[in-house]
């Protein structure tokens, strides 16, 4: 246990202080920060666009000023030499001027360097100006009109099996669910990129370096194999730690600030469907799914050879966890048979099954069924992967990975064997 512990604090400490880790710490914050502060520049910025509007309607007139909002205000001008004046001068971003005769046609002047117009609501709002106008020359009264353009409500409601039973799950909660299940995906695979490199960095460095047969007179393969582990997961834990608290003090920051730039976010969010369950599971699934994924960079690290071949100790890794991230990201827009047998498959499972859970998709048994196959199999390949590697790790071969793997089985194989009894 004490010469577990000296292999624990060796790879703790000296990753701790090392520039690589601390980028791999402030890298998703400095790109955080980045986007949350182009995101609040964009809404300091978006101003109100002013449209000058020229027609001798009156009806037209009221009924656009009627439609000003924040985002688009009319004006009316008694001609138009008169708004484009006042857009020389630079109070309007735009002049739109409406003829009536012989039938309704508008142009639109915008100004390159003023807000943007959005012509889609434009347009929206002339129809609408449009209809009531014929109406008003057809005398069709309010309730008439009302009536004619009336369209019928569609009320839709979600809903997921859950033993049986038909649950009720409104957009906003659904939605919230997937994000969280897919901002976990997100950590498993930015984690696993930069923890599974980390450890077959480790063990690689190790056995190029021709240091390995030092280190291990003195303890045990097992005991490097699970100090080195047991390194990289408080590694893991610290930087959840200063993720947890830069997110609180993020949080407790952006309640202070006059207007929170992240609340027209929060209204589509309904964190109502964010349950204690899970965030259990969720947090569950990134303890399996990363600690899996850092057994494996043990295992392909330990084949190398030299340092030269430590890319090639990282490409499964990386492969197996794009498959995953993508997985989520599909599976997000909907579920198909294949999708649905990989979400229970080890190394797939750890980033497709939250997002499926939280989008109803499957219920809590089935989560939890698929987080039991996840531990199952994270033990046998834990204790296959130490097998392996106290095999691995004094071996050398310059043949590559397959033929370093294919020798290795060969001589666990061969221990195996009972030996002949001598007479």
């Amino acid at each position: 246990m004490k010469k577990m512990d000296v292999i624990f604090r060796q790879v703790f400490f000296k990753n701790l202080k090392s520039k690589t880790w601390l980028w791999i710490v402030l890298g998703p914050l400095v790109l955080a920060a980045v986007f949350g502060g182009v995101f609040w520049l964009m809404n300091q910025t978006n101003q109100t666009s002013k449209i000058g509007v020229v027609t001798s309607s009156p009806a037209l007139t009221s009924t656009l000023k009627a439609s000003s909002d924040d985002d688009q205000r009319y004006i009316s001008y008694s001609s138009t030499a008169a708004a484009k004046r006042a857009m020389a001068d630079e109070d309007l971003d735009g002049v739109l001027t409406i003829s009536t005769q012989p039938t309704t046609h508008a142009s639109l002047i915008e100004r390159t360097d003023g807000n943007g117009i959005n012509q889609t609501q434009l347009q929206n709002v002339l129809a609408q100006a449009h209809t009531k106008e014929v109406a008003a020359q057809l005398k069709l009264s309010t309730t008439q009109l009302q009536s004619l353009f009336a369209t019928p409500q569609l009320a839709t409601t979600s809903v997921s099996v859950d033993k049986g039973k038909l649950v009720s799950r409104s957009a906003k909660t659904q939605k919230s669910g997937a994000m969280v299940g897919f901002i976990l995906g997100m950590l498993i695979y930015t984690f696993v990129i930069s923890y599974a490199s980390m450890m077959a960095q480790e063990i690689g460095t190790e056995k190029g370096s021709r240091i390995e047969e030092s280190i291990l007179t003195a303890i045990t393969p097992q005991a490097q194999f699970f100090g080195k582990l047991l390194g990289i997961l408080a590694l893991m834990a610290v930087q959840m730690a200063i993720y947890g608290v830069v997110t609180l003090a993020g949080g407790l920051l952006l309640q202070r600030l006059p207007k929170n730039p992240l609340s027209s976010l929060m209204t589509n969010i309904d964190l109502s469907g964010i349950s204690l369950n899970m965030l259990l599971f969720s947090l569950a699934f990134f303890f399996v799914g990363t600690l899996t994924y850092t057994v494996l960079a043990a295992l392909t690290g330990s084949l190398v050879a030299n340092q030269e071949q430590i890319g090639q100790a990282t490409t499964p890794i990386v492969m197996l966890g794009m498959l995953g991230y993508f997985g989520a990201l599909i599976v997000a827009g909907g579920t198909s048979p294949i999708l649905n047998i990989a979400s229970y498959i080890p190394f797939l499972s750890t980033m497709m099954m939250p997002v499926r859970l939280g989008a109803g998709q499957v219920t809590a048994v089935a989560g939890w069924s698929a987080l039991g196959i996840n531990l199952v199999f994270l033990i046998l390949f834990t204790w296959l992967t130490v097998k392996f590697y106290q095999t691995n790790v004094l071996s050398y071969s310059d043949g590559g990975m397959l033929k370093a793997f294919k020798r290795s089985w060969q001589l666990q194989r061969a221990a195996r064997k009972p030996k002949p009894v001598k007479s």
